[in-house]
């Protein structure tokens, strides 16, 4: 008889290090299963997401976001027909999804969740990444392979995984290392492009940036480089490779800090109190509406104010291993901490190993995959 397991996800972070390091574990343990993954709506979504995730091993049909909503009406089709017997598990997005599907299908709700919370209890089987019992650790670090640092400094830039981001980021980090190049002519820079960014986006952002009151670097975009106007070529990689090949990054806040710090990698969180910043409540409605950005600025920055960290690690420890640093009218003092790393590598060694403790052991996703196995026959008898 066959089983169907539907997998609700929805960002990039989600899709690639939660989903995608699940899934291939998954078929290898239940080839008999099939996998749907649900994607749902998400103002942190990329667009990109259904592309990529179709490339995901273990994965045998993946549904937008649009093509879930019109599911649940009883508007779209799928592959193959509803089985008798499945199981819905939560790997990203608003738990409410997952729950809808679990009402929908009759199958029971599993989810994955950092700590408990009020939707993890509404879950018939919920686990955790951090704390509450049972856990099964943090799924980033079986993303990341550790090894030694380079023996030359190399900085990654990663401007982001969505367009807004990059029109953000992309032309300021580009100009953080160009004058970091100036001073540290050994230095060499790598552009980490996300799978979900393709050059068209790169190019972009980089002739529209948005106006925070801080200069924006201009780049032809090559298929291998980015070439400034001053000559300097930055050199692009793909994200989801083995990061062993970079010493520093500079990051916006979301998943890849935890890829980072699972890498032992000290990185540099950019912000800047015009950018939007998401999340929920009633901030986080008026942030997705078609209002001046006079209303919204006031409670970007009030936000900025309380949230304690940004960064995955920080968060974790409960303190600053490694900066947040909050940019107004000048990029200088991001160029002055990794100037500062250079020149005093014992602190770039001790903020690696920092890293690496707070984020846990690997192998969070085969235990992940195995939980779900025996919850799916659990569910099932």
């Amino acid at each position: 008889m066959s089983f169907d397991l539907w997998i609700t996800s929805n960002s990039p972070g989600e899709v690639s290090s939660w989903v995608g390091g699940v899934t291939p574990k998954l078929a290898r343990l239940r080839p008999d299963w099939r996998v749907r993954l649900a994607l749902v709506p998400c103002p942190y979504a990329s667009g990109a997401e259904k592309r990529v995730a179709q490339q995901l091993d273990g994965v045998h049909e993946v549904l937008s976001p649009w093509e879930t909503t019109r599911w649940y009406f009883g508007l779209g089709k799928l592959g193959w027909p509803k089985a008798r017997q499945g199981l819905v598990m939560f790997l990203g997005g608003d738990p409410w999804h997952a729950l809808l599907l679990k009402r929908k299908l009759g199958y029971a709700a599993a989810g994955y969740f950092e700590k408990p919370s009020w939707w993890s209890r509404l879950f018939d089987f919920p686990v955790y990444g951090h704390q509450g019992e049972p856990r099964v650790g943090d799924l980033m670090v079986d993303r990341v392979t550790p090894g030694p640092p380079p023996a030359r400094p190399v900085l990654g830039l990663f401007p982001g995984s969505r367009a807004w981001q990059l029109r953000l980021t992309l032309g300021r980090f580009l100009l953080v290392a160009e004058e970091l190049k100036r001073r540290h002519p050994e230095v060499e820079i790598r552009l980490v492009q996300s799978p979900f960014v393709q050059d068209a986006d790169l190019r972009r952002a980089l002739d529209h940036p948005f106006q925070l009151g801080l200069p924006s670097a201009q780049a032809r975009v090559q298929p291998d480089r980015l070439i400034l106007e001053s000559g300097l070529e930055v050199l692009k990689r793909p994200g989801g490779q083995p990061m062993n090949d970079l010493s520093m990054a500079l990051t916006v806040p979301g998943t890849n800090t935890a890829e980072l710090a699972c890498a032992g990698i000290p990185f540099v969180i950019c912000l800047h109190p015009l950018a939007f910043l998401g999340g929920g409540g009633l901030p986080g409605i008026i942030e997705r509406l078609p209002l001046p950005s006079a209303w919204k600025v006031p409670l970007r920055k009030r936000k900025l104010r309380r949230i304690r960290y940004t960064a995955l690690p920080n968060q974790l420890a409960g303190r600053a291993l490694v900066p947040e640093i909050i940019v107004d009218s000048s990029l200088e003092p991001l160029t002055a901490r990794f100037q500062q790393w250079l020149e005093d590598p014992d602190e770039v060694e001790r903020i690696r190993q920092q890293l690496q403790e707070v984020m846990g052991q690997p192998g969070a996703t085969g235990r992940l995959a195995e939980w779900i196995v025996g919850i799916g026959d659990a569910a099932n008898r």
